[in-house]
């Protein structure tokens, strides 16, 4: 008798809340058209066991889950309340919009299944209550009037009535005003929620990167998060890679952005025309494995049947993502692989033009010789040496010229550089016949600076694959190509001022291997990684987006790290999540240890960390 009793008062308090819900005023809530924005009910409002609190650091809202509804609701989901409309209006302009961050049984039965063998007699639904606390995001008001933009979006500032209706929210609209989503931009991927697309699989919500351009004439809405510096990281076989293909893809769309012309362009009849310029953005990989070059060709129909689907092509129009091979003409992008020719090694990709890595970068990155920071002294020897070079000598200067010239200066009866003979010892050890240099330096016959102006022009996508190197050369080449093109962009009276005054994202793959954080910041290393910090710090200034991809954020060098103010996690092993260096939100820390490949947490700037999921198929040509 005891079981029937509490089972019938949990039936009586259902049947009293949903009068409740469904009394006059709650009813005035939803007309059309805003009930058409509404979403399936799940639940309402209780304030049975805890008060209904909305504070400015902890909030506390809770909703009874309807037995019917439990099935469909997860973690994550978005849930949209209605406000009690004001006296003289005739329904609700405003909804509390929020995030469930927890779910929870709660017996309001006597239940005992404390015992051998668990229930004796298996308790119906009723028997528990079923609620969700909702984490508040923000107020959506309404107005019918306004037929533009129906939906702005306000800071929670009051509680929800109890008893009042709660909703699934399944109007994309209505979602990207509520988290006040850009609803134009750079396509990352689908708003999702464990994984599924919402707010429905057929019509889900895209994901846009912030990115006012002159292009589009709405450069005064703020500043592109693309120069407020990316940052991919996910374990292999997440997606990293096809991911930021896609992301790639449609960042090379040749939009304009107003950039300052440093004044060594501004020369000749030109000094007085402009103080800024409107120029397209050029985009440079560096390719450790050679994946990114695929990116001029259009998706395999064998491995991405997906993408030549009609229902896929059709979203693909409607939600204006770009699509296709960077290398064909519909793409209206200038495309093009470039490899460094390095003495021993065999590239192998069709359609590439060679180029050389000149010495002559030395004259301006001399620690692009300090394999390790030498001794004071043998720097100040190798230091005079290298400017002795470039001073007395006239182009091309060559590695092999300035061997034989620091032999001769470190030679035992030479004293103008130093007249310690350990000093000239350490010198020559390092300067004179290195292998590894022999390899780098002046081996072909156009040379980085002979292309410079091709491979950094605006509106350029530029590949440059070092899949053909290893260890301490591509460290070596990758180095230099990196300094090359930081120095330019950072610096002041610059050798190559156009790629100052060129807008650009440069995207570096696999790069823990480059910017850890160095023991030895006199190094090469060191002065790549110092270089960088620079970067990350002015790269809203001069037009200059970073975009790194890494399987382990926590050796990104800390500096850099913390300028990367748009993060995109893919899956991760859990000690990565929980090291102090790694920046995953906290309430997708767990979630992102057991993520499926293509599932994504990002943040951007100004806007709510959100779980997103990338599209089925990639972009462009991708083997992987």
């Amino acid at each position: 008798m005891t079981e029937d009793f509490s089972l019938d008062d949990a039936r009586a308090e259902d049947e009293r809340a949903s009068e409740e819900a469904t009394d006059e005023t709650q009813l005035k809530d939803a007309p059309a058209p805003f009930g058409d924005h509404n979403g399936e009910r799940v639940g309402h409002i209780t304030a049975q066991d805890n008060p209904i609190v909305v504070d400015r650091e902890e909030s506390v809202i809770r909703a009874f889950v309807d037995s019917d509804s439990r099935e469909g609701v997860r973690l994550g989901n978005y849930l949209r309340i209605p406000y009690a409309p004001l006296e003289d209006e005739e329904y609700s302009r405003a909804m509390l919009v929020g995030v469930i961050k927890r779910l929870e049984y709660a017996t309001i039965a006597d239940i005992n299944d404390k015992q051998d063998g668990g229930y004796a007699n298996p308790p119906g639904e009723h028997s528990f209550s079923y609620v969700a606390q909702i984490e508040p995001i923000s107020i959506v008001e309404f107005d019918e009037t306004d037929t533009e933009n129906q939906f702005t979006q306000a800071t929670v500032d009051k509680p929800p009535k109890p008893g009042a209706n709660t909703c699934l929210v399944e109007d994309r609209a209505f979602l990207r005003s509520a988290l006040r989503l850009p609803d134009r931009g750079v396509f990352l991927g689908h708003m999702a929620v464990s994984g599924d697309r919402i707010p429905t699989e057929e019509e889900p919500l895209p994901y846009y990167m912030f990115n006012p351009n002159a292009t589009d004439g709405n450069e005064d809405e703020g500043e592109p998060a693309i120069f407020r510096h990316t940052q991919v990281a996910g374990s292999t076989g997440q997606g990293k890679t096809h991911g930021s293909k896609n992301i790639l893809r449609n960042l090379s769309t040749g939009k304009e952005y107003s950039i300052e012309v440093p004044p060594e362009e501004q020369d000749g009849e030109n000094v007085d025309v402009v103080e800024d310029r409107q120029r397209a953005l050029n985009v440079t990989v560096i390719d450790p494995e050679g994946e990114y070059v695929e990116m001029g060709d259009d998706p395999d129909p064998e491995t991405q049947a997906d993408y030549y689907e009609d229902e896929f092509q059709e979203m693909l129009e409607e939600q204006n993502i770009l699509h296709g091979g960077l290398d064909s003409p519909d793409s209206n992008v200038d495309f093009g692989v470039y490899v460094p020719n390095i003495n021993d090694t065999h590239p192998s990709h069709p359609n590439c033009t060679e180029f050389s890595i000149p010495f002559e970068l030395v004259r301006r990155n001399r620690q692009l010789l300090y394999k390790s920071s030498p001794p004071d002294r043998t720097k100040d020897a190798i230091n005079d040496l290298i400017t002795e070079y470039f001073h007395n000598h006239n182009a091309p200067y060559t590695y092999g010229e300035f061997s034989n010239f620091a032999d001769n200066m470190l030679d035992e009866d030479e004293d103008r550089i130093t007249e310690n003979g350990s000093v000239k010892t350490a010198a020559r050890e390092r300067l004179v016949g290195q292998y590894e240099f022999n390899r780098v330096f002046d081996n072909g016959d156009q040379s980085l600076f002979d292309l410079t102006s091709e491979m950094f022009s605006p509106g350029k996508v530029t590949i440059i694959p070092t899949d053909h190197l290893r260890g301490s050369t591509d460290r070596l080449v990758v180095s230099c190509l990196l300094a090359h093109v930081v120095t330019n962009k950072i610096g002041s009276d610059v050798e190559f001022p156009h790629i100052k005054g060129t807008p650009m994202l440069l995207s570096l793959d696999e790069a823990h291997e480059y910017l850890t954080t160095p023991s030895d910041l006199g190094s090469r290393s060191g002065y790549l990684v110092r270089k960088f910090r620079q970067a990350a710090k002015r790269g809203r200034k001069d037009k200059f987006g970073l975009y790194i991809i890494t399987q382990t954020p926590q050796d990104i060098d800390e500096d850099v790290r913390k300028q990367m103010n748009t993060r995109i996690y893919l899956g991760l092993e859990r000690d990565v999540v929980e090291s102090h260096d790694v920046f995953v939100p906290k309430e997708f820390k767990e979630a992102v240890t057991q993520f499926n490949k293509g599932q994504m947490v990002v943040k951007q700037p100004d806007v709510r960390a959100v779980e997103i999921k990338g599209l089925p198929a990639c972009l462009t040509h991708h083997s992987n």
